[in-house]
Order: structure tokens, then C-alpha cells, then sequence
């Protein structure tokens, strides 16, 4: 190819270019196209839920005879969002033992917040009859946002309590007269309850013979009286001067005794008397436990 027409080419060739990327150019401004655009970000940060760290040991507690034993511990809770996002009324404390009621608190105080960190009270009521042994602290509570935590890693000892209590604390008896033979008391059965967390407990009776209040040298002999936990104990295990006598198949188990309710579960037991009958020669007097002293109902 002549060189000149090589250049001419090449200036031709160019020139074009030029051309088409200014008319280029100019398109894009004519029909509005972009060169640049727009994004929209959206991030969402998690909430953390709760732990619980810390749980008060609890020393080894008393049943209360009879009644409820107070046992008031303390728990940390900590949120990485802060103190403010726990939710104090979410704070709750149980004691867990297997086979047992559980016993609860489920309104426990809020008492300090540092930081990241809330400290709460926990005031729970323990039965007398509620079994002795190892039971689990738990406790819980949730954030503002509804996450929840539980610590169980924690446990006290319920000590033994062995207790009891009846009613009447009397007995009578009818007027009787000789030859008159099992006649039980007119305000029997003395019902025994366990007042404490005791298990197969044993009831024995240790009696005492009755002397005359005006002939002061006759009695009613303690093995003229039998006892059982049958009406009206007329069938039952002969007594013997002050001798702890035991009250055959009477067996105490721990139990609300307030149902009322002679069973293995209710804590109950009740125990009858009989007078067999009269020794002979006796006068028509009074016999009372007042000289040698009252009998005892106790548990073994």
C-alpha cells in the first residue's frame, strides 16, 4: 500500500472513532442514562440474652415444727446489653426435688444493678413435712426481648426434723362398774400427728397404774388396759406399768396432717384404749394418773 494512502487511512479511521464516542457522549446526556446509582444498607444487631453466674450457697436449713421454714437466698444475673434490659419481673426461684412438691417464689426482688449485672432476692417457704436431703436450687429470668436463662447448678440440705403432736391430751371414761368388761374410752382415739419430715415412725405408749383418790391403797392396774390403732382397741397389745408398750401396726409417715385423714399419706395416726375390765375388790372411787404421773404417747 502507498504510504500516503496508509496515513489518509489512518487519519480516516480516526476521525470516526472521535465521532462515535463523542456521539456517544452526547446520546447519554440526550437520553438520561447513568453512569452511577444507589444502594440501601439494612444491618440488624442481635440481642444477647441473659446468664446467670452466680447462685448464693444455701447452709444446711431446719424443717419448723409444724409449720414453714423461710429460706431466703440470692442470684446474679448478667445481660452484655445491660443491667436495664433484664426484666426484674421475670426473676423466679424454685426448690426441685425428685418425687416432691415443688416449693417457689416466682416474684423475686431486684436488690442492686452495676453495670451489666442485677442481683435479686429470693424468699421461698419450706414445709415441715417436705422430705429431708439434697434439693436443687433453681432459679430464672428473661430479658426485655423474651430470652430466657435457668441455673440449676446448685443444691442445699433439708435437714430431719422428727416431730409430733395429739390432741386429746386426755382420756376418760365412763362410769363403770364391776364386771363390765372392754370398755373404750368415751374420747378416744388420741390422733397423733407428724409434725415433722420423720418417716416409719413407730408410736409407743408408756402407762402407769391408776390409784384410788380417796382409798388410796387400791388400783386399776396398767395391764388392764390394751391399746391399738383400731376402734376401740379393745383387740389390741395389753399395757404394762411403766413400760414403753408398742402401738402394733401404728406406722407414722411424714404428710400434711391439716387434711385430716387417717392414711400413709396425711401424717396421721390414731390410737385407741380399752379397759379390759376391773380388778376385783376395787371400791366405787375415783382412779386417776395423778399419783405416778400421766402416760406418754411418743414417737420412736
Amino acid at each position: 500500500m502507498d504510504k500516503g494512502v496508509y496515513v489518509y487511512s489512518t487519519i480516516i479511521v480516526l476521525v470516526l472513532i472521535v465521532i462515535i464516542l463523542g456521539y456517544s457522549g452526547l446520546l447519554t446526556k440526550m437520553t438520561g442514562y447513568g453512569t452511577s446509582d444507589t444502594t440501601s444498607l439494612n444491618i440488624s444487631v442481635g440481642n444477647n440474652p441473659p446468664t446467670i453466674g452466680t447462685v448464693e450457697a444455701i447452709t444446711a436449713k431446719n424443717p419448723t415444727d409444724d409449720t414453714t421454714t423461710s429460706i431466703t437466698f440470692n442470684f446474679t444475673a448478667t445481660d452484655a446489653d445491660g443491667a436495664a434490659n433484664l426484666n426484674p419481673a421475670t426473676a423466679q426461684g424454685y426448690f426441685q426435688r425428685a418425687g416432691e412438691t415443688t416449693r417457689s417464689n416466682t416474684s423475686c426482688v431486684e436488690l442492686t444493678t452495676s453495670g451489666n449485672s442485677a442481683n435479686y432476692s429470693c424468699t421461698i417457704l419450706m414445709w415441715y413435712y417436705d422430705q429431708n436431703g439434697a434439693w436443687t436450687i433453681n432459679v430464672t429470668i428473661q430479658d426485655d426481648s423474651g430470652a430466657y436463662v435457668e441455673n440449676s447448678t446448685t443444691t442445699f440440705t433439708y435437714n430431719l426434723l422428727p416431730g409430733m403432736k395429739m390432741s386429746p391430751t386426755s382420756l376418760t371414761w365412763a362410769s363403770i362398774t364391776m364386771g363390765q368388761t372392754d370398755v373404750g374410752s368415751n374420747n378416744d382415739p388420741i390422733q397423733v400427728n407428724n409434725t415433722g419430715n420423720d418417716v416409719d415412725v413407730s408410736i409407743n405408749v408408756t402407762s402407769y397404774n391408776l390409784r384410788g383418790e380417796q382409798t388410796t391403797t387400791e388400783y386399776i392396774y396398767a395391764n388392764n388396759f390394751t391399746i391399738e390403732n383400731a376402734s376401740q382397741g379393745c383387740s389390741g397389745t395389753a399395757m404394762s406399768n411403766a413400760t414403753s408398750i408398742n402401738v402394733t401396726s401404728a406406722i407414722l409417715q411424714r404428710g400434711n396432717h391439716s387434711l385430716n385423714y387417717d392414711n400413709a399419706t396425711s401424717g396421721q395416726e390414731q390410737t385407741y384404749f380399752c379397759l379390759k375390765g376391773l380388778p376385783s375388790g376395787i371400791s366405787q372411787q375415783s382412779y386417776s394418773s395423778a399419783a405416778y404421773g400421766s402416760w406418754t404417747i411418743q414417737i420412736i
